[in-house]
């Protein structure tokens, strides 16, 4: 079973994707903050990283640059509840520093699961 680990400053976003990726059959873990989602991941084997791109302090496109410059091999979705940051983002960054797709907020169990298969699929 793969961790999937969602860094958002939202609580109510974070308990509830750790719900939908668990129904999807993941294992969910989620992170207040860009710090905290770091420290997870240096304690834990994840397998891919959900990150906000709004977040006070250090900024999901930020988060996303170190986290792929320390671990390469994890893939990086990113979401966003503003349709076009999400849509900028992913144009952008898509592709690079290990960001293979966004979604943007709010989204259904089955736009989550499609955006992490694929994700994991590249």
């Amino acid at each position: 079973m793969k961790t999937v680990l969602i860094i958002d400053d939202e609580p109510l976003m974070r308990e509830t994707t750790i719900l939908m990726l668990e129904r999807a059959g993941y294992k969910g873990l989620g992170a207040a903050s860009a710090e905290e989602g770091l420290a997870m991941m240096e304690a834990n084997q994840v397998g891919l990283v959900l990150v906000d791109v709004v977040m006070p302090g250090k900024n999901g496109l930020e988060l996303a640059l170190e986290l792929n410059q320390r671990w390469p091999t994890t893939p990086i979705v990113l979401i966003s509840g503003r349709v076009s940051t999400a849509a900028d983002s992913i144009r952008n960054f898509n592709g690079h520093f290990g960001i293979k797709g966004s979604i943007a907020k709010p989204f259904t169990l089955e736009q989550l699961s499609q955006a992490v298969t694929s994700a994991l699929a590249d």
